[in-house]
């Protein structure tokens, strides 16, 4: 963990290096990281189209076999090797992911780190601290919490695998609390987790794209082949 602490610090004196704001630098390292996270992003992904695609037949198994676990088991361990979704493949991600989030918060909250220059359009980075309180707050301080729970919400709509009434009670739950928890750390964290939010669903609508068109190709060259066929 201490590798990736000095690793991230390193880097967000590199960005404030060239910008002479770590506002910026923030909003740059999150980039960095989600572009070095990508692959694994990629694998989340492919996971969650996956998913969509046998959400019906996931859904036909529960009513069918609703009083029988057993069965909804084995009936959902087939589906899935009958359309060779991994389910590793949809945490191992997230839980690689953590050990760089966990780091991140650590690194931006080194109290001295924005001494040199902790303004962002206004926003002292630094805020709040353990000697203000969080309701004396100008309103503005307010602004990144409130884009912390709707970005964060965004994000999570975007890769919600399940129709389950418990993922959809998560849908919600999640969003608040981040609000709430970047309310305890400097501002720092809150424009971080907003700008990763921000980078991720744009890595998301690119790969859709990019997915729909290739699919669209494929489609079309197949039917161009059974035409040529005939």
């Amino acid at each position: 963990m201490e590798i990736i602490n000095v690793m991230l610090k390193t880097m967000l004196d590199y960005f404030f290096g060239f910008t002479q704001n770590y506002g910026v630098a923030v909003v740059l390292l999150s980039l960095a990281v989600t572009v070095v996270t990508l692959p694994l992003n990629i694998k989340q992904m492919q996971f969650t189209r996956a998913m969509r695609r046998i959400q019906p037949e996931l859904d036909e198994i529960k009513k069918k076999y609703k009083d029988d676990k057993v069965k909804i088991n084995e009936a959902t361990v087939a589906l899935w090797s009958k359309y060779k979704v991994n389910p590793a493949s949809g945490c191992l991600p997230m839980l690689i992911q953590m050990p760089v989030l966990w780091a991140m918060f650590n690194v931006l909250r080194i109290p001295d780190i924005f001494s040199k220059q902790p303004y962002f359009f206004g926003l002292n980075m630094t805020m709040p601290s353990p000697e203000v309180a969080i309701m004396t707050l100008p309103w503005f301080y307010w602004i990144l919490p409130v884009l912390t729970v709707g970005t964060t919400f965004w994000q999570s709509k975007q890769t919600m695998q399940s129709t389950d009434p418990s993922a959809r009670t998560m849908l919600y739950i999640m969003p608040l609390f981040m609000g709430w928890f970047t309310l305890q750390f400097p501002t720092a964290l809150a424009l971080y987790w907003v700008s990763r939010n921000v980078f991720t669903v744009g890595q998301e609508y690119l790969y859709a794209m990019f997915v729909s068109r290739g699919t669209v190709e494929v489609e079309a060259g197949t039917s161009e082949k059974r035409r040529k066929d005939r």
